[in-house]
């Protein structure tokens, strides 16, 4: 499970921010006493929360916060190569002096096992880039290079280093198996990647394989996840506990079928128009009919973001391991209802038995309330005096109670975080046009 992630530098976030899944000692009101036992997952020594929720104004970095994480998991999913891929993640915070020639710092602490790791880098563009005269790919300067990265762990009963790294050059004699690990090829390889490409069962390999359970819609929105609603519908059992999820968001539907390309038979990418829900009604007569829908034409946004999701909620309560999602946006196209529903799911632990985790972002207050999450589930993003992001928690403002109308409060400005709003005056319009 993931404990915190850190970043500093990237984007609109200037100075170091850190979002926590570690619950306080903060107490739910009585009435809302489960609440607590719900909605925190103990790992080990360590009380961790299945959901965090990310609010703030439009351009208060909500998004950059989400980037950053989204970013950083896919670097470390990727396959060590001869170019870079870190363009992404070079991209610091413009207000500043040589903002280019500045490194852009990320870390993330989990618990895999019982087990607590801290791993991060530094990455920055390089100013003596220069490919244009080099020809020999060997000989190629990168892009962006890292200058620092670190793994640190539990070893037997305490913590301590598995390795160091200052640019090119890995301290790695605390690592098991470091032997058969050769030098970096490249300033810009993460040596965490590179070392499982040569031993693929150590430390590094556990590390980096929990970000394989790691899914976003940050990118590719909710059709990338439609593969895993696809899929289930390929087995009777699994259609069955498909429509049994969409019934419960009162998508009520009979069946579901879509249709492949012939030329492409193993294909799951199915686009929405290939893709037809059965309902049956009786008419006035008692006459059953079958309406076939098909779910790009007939049915709503809404609909076809959920359609995607369900598959990819079934894997995540399914499989034996804690996996983390983000989801920016969440109230995009979606009821407030269909919301508590999908937040719903992930805090029982009778449907999310593995502790998998969920980061969102929205602007949808009606999550806001004590009967639903915590106050240290709820983050704030807001703009500093020099357009920098602020990162803070609803549970390190004090005098909030665990009882309040937390959203009535955040839309009164109790919280901070909210637009900036000004009366628009045109003078070249005239009132009485």
């Amino acid at each position: 499970m993931i404990v915190e992630f850190s970043v500093k530098n990237f984007r609109s976030i200037k100075e170091l921010q850190t979002i926590s899944f570690v619950a306080t000692g903060l107490k739910s009101p009585a009435e809302f006493s489960d609440i607590d036992k719900n909605n925190i997952a103990e790992e080990g020594d360590m009380r961790l929360l299945k959901t965090v929720g990310l609010y703030g104004a439009n351009a208060s970095g909500k998004s950059n916060i989400v980037r950053a994480l989204e970013y950083f998991i896919q670097i470390i999913k990727k396959e060590p190569s001869s170019e870079s891929n870190l363009s992404l993640l070079c991209d610091p915070f413009l207000y500043q002096e040589n903002s280019n020639d500045t490194e852009s710092y990320f870390q993330i602490v989990l618990i895999i096992e019982n087990k607590k790791y801290r791993y991060g880098f530094t990455v920055k563009r390089n100013s003596n880039y220069n490919d244009s005269l080099v020809t020999d790919i060997s000989k190629k300067e990168s892009k962006e290079i890292i200058t620092n990265e670190w793994l640190f762990g539990t070893k037997e009963k305490n913590s301590g280093e598995f390795f160091i790294r200052k640019n090119n050059h890995v301290d790695k004699d605390k690592l098991p198996n470091q032997n058969v690990i050769p030098a970096l090829p490249y300033d810009h390889t993460l040596f965490l990647t590179h070392a499982v490409a040569h031993d693929n069962q150590g430390v590094c390999a556990i590390v980096r394989n929990y970000f394989y359970g790691a899914g976003s819609n940050y990118l590719e929105g909710t059709e990338r996840f439609r593969k895993n609603t696809i899929f289930l519908l390929q087995n009777e059992e699994d259609k069955k506990n498909l429509l049994e999820l969409l019934s419960s968001f009162n998508l009520i539907y009979d069946d579901i079928t879509f249709e492949k390309d012939t030329s492409k038979p193993n294909e799951l990418t199915i686009p929405p128009d290939k893709i037809f829900l059965y309902k049956k009604f009786q008419t006035k007569n008692n006459i059953p009919i079958q309406i076939k829908l098909n779910l790009n034409y007939h049915e709503s946004a809404g609909t076809k973001k959920l359609f995607d999701l369900a598959g990819f909620l079934l894997r995540v309560f399914s499989v034996p391991i804690s996996l983390f999602i983000i989801l920016d946006e969440l109230d995009s196209n979606f009821h407030p209802s269909l919301i508590i529903k999908l937040i719903g799911l992930f805090n029982n632990p009778l449907i999310n038995k593995n502790k998998s985790q969920l980061l969102f972002t929205s602007h949808d207050t009606n999550l806001m309330s004590p009967s639903i999450m915590r106050r240290d589930q709820f983050y704030f993003t807001e703009k500093n005096e020099d357009d920098s992001t602020k990162l803070y928690s609803l549970a390190d403002l004090k005098g909030i109670r665990n009882d309040a109308d937390f959203a009535k409060q955040y839309l009164a400005g109790f919280y901070g975080a909210l637009p900036i709003i000004t009366d628009y005056i045109n003078e070249n319009i005239s009132p009485n046009e």
